[in-house]
């Protein structure tokens, strides 16, 4: 695993060409070519790419605090880097050769996920025949590739590597937030996948690996809900430093107040928001030095803490949300205007907050049945 604090510094450099096309992509519903080329050519996009491909093969450190200043400039951008992010580390837990075939062009193969099985599959020789609809697809409408979820006839869920020229995209993303993140159905039927392009679910989560590299051998959900963390914790990010650049704009509405930051109130809340930003950092820092701190050491987590890291992520995004509304709150009405700066990442984050891995009750009761010992298992995504 490697740390690498350029990457993060050229993710910081990309603010202003992401902004530039930020509202171009929410209208779009998709990313502009723009937008993905900058993150293409400023390595983002394969930071989790294994090393021996030209990847950068980073820690969760880097590849956290890379895709958090991505999100600043354009939360969906930052969105579709996470899930290309946690793509290509998952795509370092399947065999060599399906490996060889997704980078055979280079490190920079796009692949997308929908780590719901929302696909069916049958043994067939040599392989898979895969039918289903599979959706959110975020950032399909650019990647090469598709990791798919699917069910089996036999031996327990999987996931499989599928050509997006072999699956047919439904427009069907119109939502009120994240409309840039291109998130889609893919539609596919009979497609045949070779056995070396798919990996069973079960000893994923439970740690079987077929590699000696660190990267690779971390816990599978703890990973994604560790990368999860960074576009939320950028939109809040950008919230805070919006209003706090902006505190002397106007005064309060109601009051004798000329300068919201004459205001206890104002002041308060702006206290709680930096606060509850301190706080998802921590949680990310955390997160983020167990699992390569049980990678680097070639053990993996306990149920418990594994359940431990998806309830502090789960609840990482709830406050991030919380801080968006209070610092929306605190600014006034005009906030959400349309015109307004902040009303996209009301939007944005709202969307994003209601994603199944964040459901703030299943993370908190899958966690409390740790702690108790329950029996009763209510998830494989732990």
């Amino acid at each position: 695993m490697i740390s690498n604090p350029d990457l993060v510094r050229r993710s910081t450099a990309l603010r202003p060409v992401l902004e530039r096309h930020r509202q171009a992509g929410d209208e779009q519903r998709r990313l502009t070519d723009e937008t993905v080329d900058a993150l293409t050519g400023a390595g983002l996009l394969r930071a989790a790419v294994p090393s021996r491909f030209g990847g950068g093969e980073c820690d969760l450190a880097t590849i956290l605090a890379a895709t958090r200043e991505v999100a600043k400039a354009d939360p969906s951008a930052g969105w579709v880097m996470m899930i290309f992010s946690a793509a290509n580390w998952l795509t370092g837990l399947f065999e060599p050769a399906a490996q060889d075939e997704i980078y055979a062009a280079g490190p920079d193969a796009h692949v997308c996920s929908v780590l719901t099985p929302h696909g069916t599959g049958r043994r067939a020789d040599g392989g898979w025949i895969l039918n289903g609809n599979w959706a959110p697809a975020s950032g399909c409408l650019h990647a090469t590739w598709a990791l798919l979820a699917f069910s089996r006839d036999a031996g327990g869920p999987g996931f499989a590597l599928v050509p997006t020229a072999e699956l047919t995209t439904s427009t069907t993303w119109f939502t009120l937030g994240m409309r840039a993140t291109g998130s889609h159905l893919l539609v596919g039927e009979e497609i045949f996948v070779p056995d070396h392009r798919v990996l069973a679910l079960g000893p994923a989560v439970a740690g079987v690996r077929g590699t000696d590299v660190p990267r690779y051998r971390s816990a599978l959900i703890p990973t994604l809900t560790t990368c999860m963390i960074a576009p939320y914790l950028g939109i809040a990010t950008a919230v805070l430093e919006h209003v706090v650049d902006h505190a002397e704009d106007k005064g309060i509405p109601g009051t004798r107040y000329e300068r919201r930051s004459d205001s206890a109130a104002f002041q308060i809340a702006v206290a709680r928001a930096a606060t509850n930003i301190d706080l998802v950092e921590m949680i990310g820092d955390r997160a983020a030095a167990t699992v390569d701190g049980h990678a680097a050491a070639g053990t993996h987590p306990d149920y418990a803490a594994r359940a431990r890291i998806r309830q502090h992520a789960g609840h990482a995004v709830q406050l991030c949300l919380s801080t968006v509304d209070e610092l929306v709150t605190a600014s006034g009405s005009s906030a959400l205007a349309d015109s307004h700066p902040l009303q996209g990442y009301v939007r944005d984050i709202h969307t994003a907050a209601r994603h199944a891995m964040a459901n703030p009750a299943i993370c908190a009761e899958a966690f409390g049945r740790a702690l108790l010992g329950t029996s009763t298992n209510i998830t494989d995504l732990i």
